[in-house]
C-alpha cells in the first residue's frame, strides 16, 4: 500500500496536470474565438464583394480591365528593367 507521502506527490502531480490541462483548454477557446472571427470578417467581406461585383456597371467593367492591362503592362516593363539590371551585374561582376 502506498504511504501518505506517495499519495500526496501523486495528488500534487495530478493537480498539476489538471492545471495545464486547464491551461491547455482556456487557450484553445482563445484560439477558437480568433479562428471564428477571422471567418466571420471573411464571410463579411465576401459578401460585400460579391455583392459589389454583382451590381457593378458595364463602364465600372470596363475601367476594371483597363487598370488590369495597365498594370500587366507596368508590370512587364518593371520585370524587364530588373533582368537587364541583373545582367548587367552580372556583366560587372563578371569583368571584375
Amino acid at each position: 500500500m502506498a504511504t501518505i507521502e506517495e499519495l500526496k506527490q501523486n495528488l500534487k502531480k495530478a493537480k498539476q496536470e489538471l492545471r495545464e490541462a486547464r491551461e491547455e483548454l482556456n487557450e484553445a477557446k482563445i484560439r477558437e474565438k480568433l479562428y471564428l472571427e477571422r471567418l466571420e470578417n471573411w464571410a463579411e467581406k465576401n459578401q460585400q464583394l460579391n455583392s459589389k461585383i454583382a451590381n457593378m456597371t458595364i463602364d465600372e467593367v470596363t475601367l476594371m480591365q483597363k487598370a488590369k492591362a495597365e498594370y500587366v503592362d507596368k508590370y512587364l516593363k518593371d520585370k524587364e528593367i530588373t533582368e537587364a539590371f541583373d545582367k548587367q551585374s552580372q556583366v560587372k561582376l563578371d569583368g571584375i
